[in-house]
């Protein structure tokens, strides 16, 4: 259904105009909001606020963000996944820190073990467990894999059998152009207390042996971490704050050269390489005392953890007037539409609120063809061009001088990179989902024909 705008008629007149026309709920409150979004005062961001935005922008424009890897071409939150984005593209590699029982920091999503591995034939009666009642050693034991094969059949590699879990060392080397070293069945090394090698968990630390990715395509992604709820993991921003200052890629504190190809991805060397994110409110103030200047955003869900948000004008100007306060950069809505059935928190009139505080817009998730165009603005031109085949594009004449640039995204989160990729025109010819799998050494197709 077309949206009706009347930005310069009086409230009362435009609704009752509305209900004379739309026998619809949603579309009266929908016109409501954006008209008292107009009206609504916003606090805007200060100009060190700003001058991170702007180098963001610079680093990352239109931000391809891997979101867990890819939760659709391999086992999420795996070397698989993590290498997979890295060479088909990504700009970055989004992971869920969690905290394991000897303070190791895990690219985990869930609390719990039970839909990612194996943990109840490997430890019965601990299945049920929160993750942070394991040792990293005890985790890496698991089959982290295997799933995966089993939940999306059409995507089965014997080479995803037995992947493991994945720490932020390893996603910070792996974004570097590393791999894990294994012998000539996949079994992976490990390090010992005393520096060298064993293929036995029990005597390592059960930390990986990285060697360099013979397969490397050049690509050099950035990381982009969401932090939990702080009351699951006390300390976590400031542990955090110290494993990317100890391996370089603090950009605030000493940030080491990592070597970029022209023409590659190289986000991974510059200010921007690492993004911040959380839902939660509590975690904005502790990430902003330990991790000052690095880019933040402010994930928003529909009635979610402490930053209760709803499609309400003033609702949202709350969260937008928290998030300049606390040095947010980034704000981080989710979107409508097949396959996760999110609720629209990125309508035009809600992109145009966050905009206008200053923020840039990183959408979560983009799965379809049909998410991209929408949210990128492009059902709202004539032909239904992307800007990204024609920037020069004029706007259809219903919409002419209503809807603009502010009104839409500015990056996004995505199982499907490949898709991006060829949305934005940044593919390369040739290069597919699976080619760059069986590149990778995941060639091993077992998925139903």
């Amino acid at each position: 259904m077309t949206k009706l705008f009347f930005k310069k008629i009086p409230v009362g007149i435009a609704l009752l105009m509305l209900l004379g026309v739309v026998g619809c709920d949603d579309d009266i409150k929908d016109l409501s909001n954006e008209i008292q979004a107009d009206s609504i005062e916003l606090k805007t961001v200060n100009a060190e606020t700003k001058a991170v935005i702007d180098q963001l922008l610079i680093d990352a424009p239109d931000a391809i963000i891997a979101h867990r890897g890819t939760t659709f071409w391999a086992p999420e939150e795996t070397e698989a996944a993590f290498r997979w984005a890295r060479n088909m593209g990504a700009d970055y590699l989004e992971i869920d820190i969690q905290k394991t029982s000897d303070g190791i920091l895990l690219a985990l999503h869930d609390n719990n073990l039970r839909r990612t591995s194996n943990v109840e034939s490997i430890y019965p009666g601990r299945a049920d467990y929160d993750l942070s009642k394991f040792t990293l050693k005890e985790l890496r034991a698991l089959d982290a894999g295997t799933w995966f094969n089993e939940d999306v059949p059409d995507n089965a590699r014997l080479e995803f059998v037995d992947q493991k879990i994945s720490t932020l060392k390893d996603v910070l080397l792996i974004a570097e152009g590393m791999k894990v070293k294994r012998d000539e069945n996949r079994n992976p090394y490990y390090k010992k207390e005393d520096g060298t090698e064993t293929l036995n968990l029990e005597e390592s630390t059960g930390e990986f042996v990285f060697v360099e990715d013979e397969v490397d395509n050049g690509n050099r992604p950035g990381i982009y971490i969401e932090t939990k709820e702080p009351w699951r993991f006390s300390g976590m921003e400031k542990a955090l704050a110290e494993v990317l200052k100890s391996n370089g890629w603090l950009a605030t504190d000493n940030p080491k050269n990592i070597p970029t190809t022209p023409g590659k991805v190289g986000v991974a060397n510059t200010k921007s390489r690492i993004i911040l994110q959380t839902f939660s409110w509590q975690s904005v103030l502790l990430l902003e005392e330990f991790l000052p200047n690095i880019p933040k955003c402010m994930l928003l869900w529909k009635g979610g953890y402490d930053n209760l948000v709803d499609d309400d004008a003033d609702m949202i100007a709350d969260v937008l007037n928290f998030s300049v306060d606390n040095n947010v950069h980034i704000i981080g809505p989710s979107i409508a539409g097949a396959p996760n059935g999110y609720d629209d928190l990125s309508a035009p009139w809600m992109n145009e609120m966050y905009h206008r505080s200053g923020f840039v817009i990183h959408a979560y998730s983009f799965d379809t063809d049909d998410q991209l165009k929408k949210y990128n603005g492009d059902y709202y031109y004539t032909g239904l061009e992307s800007r990204f085949d024609n920037p020069n594009r004029t706007l259809q004449g219903e919409w002419s001088g209503k809807i603009g640039r502010e009104n839409f995204i500015d990056g996004g989160f995505t199982n499907l990179t490949d898709l991006s990729l060829e949305y934005q025109g940044r593919a390369t010819p040739g290069v597919t989902a699976q080619t760059v799998l069986e590149d990778l050494g995941y060639g091993t197709y077992i998925g139903r024909n």
